[in-house]
């Protein structure tokens, strides 16, 4: 992606928390022809040994899955918050742009070699999201054979990370401020959430 050096975040940790955070994410291959497909899909992010590894799985329906293999680099991109910022909120003149933070993972992908190893992905991602829930429903290793035919489990062995913060880093701090007390009153959760990381940032240089 293009990295101004006022956006680029290479930190691990920081990284792997806008993954984790955003973990709805859209794998990118590259099909027989050269085109790009795309689908997004629920990850699990673990970090083995200092190595990042993303894992979910495709409907077998869904072609993409066969690309795995053929495809040496495969692209997953995870996107945080974002919002629209508008020139009025500067105190010195500018233009409109967008603020937002994303994270682009490059890496070799490899088909689970196991039904087993589907359905323990399945149990992981299960617990992840029913956690919240307040009776969370419970499935471990009740899954159909049907059900577990119907899909292709996959792992990703992250090779290279890139992020992007980009939140106003090139402004002045009038005009960041001016950009936070505009956010801050908006309904909007992204609104918000770019305010606070606004706000965490210009703390950062004190």
């Amino acid at each position: 992606m293009h990295l101004p050096k006022y956006f680029s975040e290479d930190n691990p940790a920081t990284l792997f928390g806008i993954m984790r955070e955003n973990a709805f994410a859209t794998i990118v291959t590259s099909d027989e022809e050269g085109l790009p497909v795309a689908t997004s899909l629920p990850f699990l992010i673990k970090n083995e040994n200092d190595n990042i590894v993303l894992q979910a799985h495709f409907a077998k329906s869904n072609p993409q899955w066969k690309q795995l293999e053929n495809n040496k680099q495969v692209l997953v991109i995870f996107n945080g918050p974002h919002c629209y910022i508008s020139p009025s909120w500067y105190k010195k003149p500018g233009v409109q742009t967008w603020d937002y933070v994303t994270v682009h993972a490059y890496g070799a992908a490899k088909v689970f070699d196991s039904i087993e190893q589907t359905a323990e992905l399945l149990d992981e991602l299960t617990a992840k999201y029913e956690k919240n829930q307040q009776i969370p429903w419970q499935s471990k290793g009740n899954y159909p054979a049907n059900m577990l035919n119907a899909i292709v489990g996959f792992e990703i062995k992250v090779t290279q990370l890139q992020g992007k913060v980009k939140i106003g880093q090139n402004k002045s701090e009038e005009d960041l401020i001016g950009v936070i007390n505009a956010l801050q009153k908006s309904s909007s959760e992204n609104d918000k959430a770019i305010a606070t990381l606004i706000k965490d940032y210009l703390k950062s240089k004190d």
